[in-house]
């Protein structure tokens, strides 16, 4: 069995802890296809801070 990890922190998840998962994937004509890509996170926060973007510089809009 392969070991789980957070894709944040990189602990390693033990079986029975709690742990939230995320599936990349696509909307179908019938429901959420996954595709390969799954992340686990140990808790709350390590999943906040993989996603939080506020940190990347950013540029001002462009003018047409």
């Amino acid at each position: 069995m392969e070991t789980k990890k957070c894709a944040n922190c990189r602990h390693e998840l033990d079986i029975g802890v709690d742990a939230t998962k995320v599936d990349e994937g696509v909307i179908g004509t019938k429901d959420f296809v996954p595709l390969d890509k799954t992340l686990f996170f140990c808790c709350e926060k390590c999943l906040r801070d993989y996603f939080d973007i506020s940190g990347l510089p950013s540029m001002p809009p462009r003018i047409p």
